[in-house]
């Protein structure tokens, strides 16, 4: 029913004796593009796995120890793509659970890969899988879809192409006019300050090669929906909010980078999940025009996708900092903010420091140290963009 599909399946097990210390939880079904599909089963432990391609009929089948289905998931129904003819499950040895997906024709690629946990993610097991058989007679999404799709496909194992076109950041110094945000103890506003790094931020990545969109660049305030929507109308591919932090004891110290935590983004998601108007939700696909199921499933998939970018471009930011300046304790932390609520961006918000603390709020004023900050912001950007996301 797709033109051709990437398939994802997430599949763990522990070799046990006798007790099933780890079980299937969920079995997630995500729609990239007319190209991809993502097929995810979490499991409570990490697990073993056999993974075997049969013939005539083409079918791939999953065979796992010692890890049972949880009440409920064997029965879960899925949208039928067009890609996957069926999906059987069985017990070929009884500490053995057997999943079975027969494949429309032998021309379909594989590959395999192992997620750990991350955040509150499970352990899950992938595999990709595309089909390169014609297209047969099924509505495909449309060319914003696969706009949608190339922001949220995975990452591929062929060679890198070169890039067509410059990856957009979007720069968020944070509040602004009548917002100061926190104050300094020698008296200075945050969105000042934010201001400042953004703007010098931007000119570094300029000359590195990127185009870069800020949300502000004058002293004024944007409200935390209207950041976002900045974002989107830009067709951001990364999303990079400025702060610094403030505290009750002057004592507190360090730099710290936040993405969302999947508690807050499941909300958000369920809320843009069960809006009866979803249009511009996707870099402005209007997803009303396409099946429920279609539109949850393209947002889960935008969510689950976007989470784990942000995360991956946290970590690079937190290498690179480190190298130059403090960092609180555990530096990558997760909460609700809500500019990092996109669901398709990834986002993080940069804490660069305690304006509550003399010694970081003086440091904050100095240009050059704020360059340390920015440099470093940059080589963070050059190496997600290098190393996590498709060009």
């Amino acid at each position: 029913m797709f033109k051709r599909c990437l398939f994802f399946l997430c599949f763990l097990t522990l070799w046990v004796p006798s007790v099933f210390a780890q079980k299937i939880q969920d079995l997630r079904l995500s729609v990239n593009d007319t190209q991809n599909v993502r097929f995810v089963v979490d499991l409570s432990d990490r697990a073993e796995i056999k993974l075997s391609r049969l013939s005539n009929p083409s079918r791939m089948v999953i065979d796992i120890e010692n890890a049972p289905f949880e009440p409920g998931v064997r029965e879960k129904r899925f949208l039928d793509t067009g890609f996957i003819s069926s999906i059987r499950t069985g017990k070929p040895t009884p500490s053995a659970t057997r999943i079975v997906l027969d494949l429309p024709s032998e021309n379909v690629s594989e590959k395999h890969f192992t997620l750990e946990p991350q955040a509150n993610f499970p352990w899950r097991f992938v595999i990709d899988l595309t089909n390169n058989t014609p297209q047969v007679g099924v509505k495909a999404f449309s060319n914003d879809a696969q706009t949608v799709a190339t922001k949220t496909s995975v990452k591929a194992e062929s060679p890198k192409k070169s890039i067509t076109k410059k990856k957009i950041v979007m720069l968020d110094p944070g509040h602004g006019g009548q917002d100061p945000g926190a104050i300094s103890k020698s008296g200075k506003y945050e969105k000042d300050i934010t201001l400042k790094m953004a703007k010098e931020t931007k000119v570094l990545l300029e000359k590195a090669g990127y185009k870069v969109v800020m949300t502000r660049d004058k002293d004024y305030y944007v409200t935390l929906r209207g950041r976002i929507e900045k974002a989107h109308k830009a067709n951001a591919d990364l999303f990079i909010s400025i702060h610094a932090d403030s505290a009750a004891s002057s004592a507190a110290k360090g730099l710290s980078v936040y993405t969302i935590s999947e508690k807050a983004s499941d909300k958000e998601a369920a809320q843009l999940a069960e809006s009866a108007n979803k249009a511009d939700i996707l870099f402005g696909m209007d997803l009303s025009e396409y099946q429920p199921e279609v539109g949850n499933i393209l947002i889960d998939f935008a969510k689950t996708y976007t989470m784990d970018q942000s995360a991956k471009y946290a970590d690079e930011v937190v290498k690179e900092m480190e190298k130059e300046v403090t960092l609180r304790p555990k530096a990558h932390r997760y909460a609700g903010f809500a500019v990092l609520k996109s669901p398709n961006i990834p986002s993080v918000l940069l804490e660069m420091g305690y304006l509550s603390n003399r010694e970081e709020d003086k440091l904050l004023q100095k240009e050059n140290y704020r360059n340390k900050l920015s440099k470093a912001l940059v080589r963070a950007v050059n190496t997600y963009f290098t190393k996590h996301v498709e060009q």
